[in-house]
């Protein structure tokens, strides 16, 4: 019964991860959908891809790596210190 508490900001943090890597999924299949299309002589949907980018891809890409690299760190941290 001796069960390890995760803190608040953990808990906050793992579903942080869980949302951007969502994002991350749906980007990668939108982007492999508007290629093929883009192949075929349509490319709207590249163009609205390359849109979306900067605002929305790159701050996921970022928050996902950033947070996993925080996440990693303090698990180091605190299985030393146990």
């Amino acid at each position: 019964m001796n069960q390890l508490k995760e803190s608040k900001w953990k808990i906050v943090l793992d579903n942080i991860l869980i949302y951007n890597l969502y994002i991350l999924i749906l980007g990668a299949t939108f982007l492999a959908i508007s290629f093929i299309f883009s192949i075929n002589g349509y490319s709207k949907l590249y163009c609205l891809f390359e849109r979306l980018w900067y605002p929305i891809f790159i701050p996921s890409l970022s928050l996902f790596f950033t947070a996993i690299l925080i996440e990693g760190v303090f698990t180091m941290i605190n299985s030393r210190n146990s």
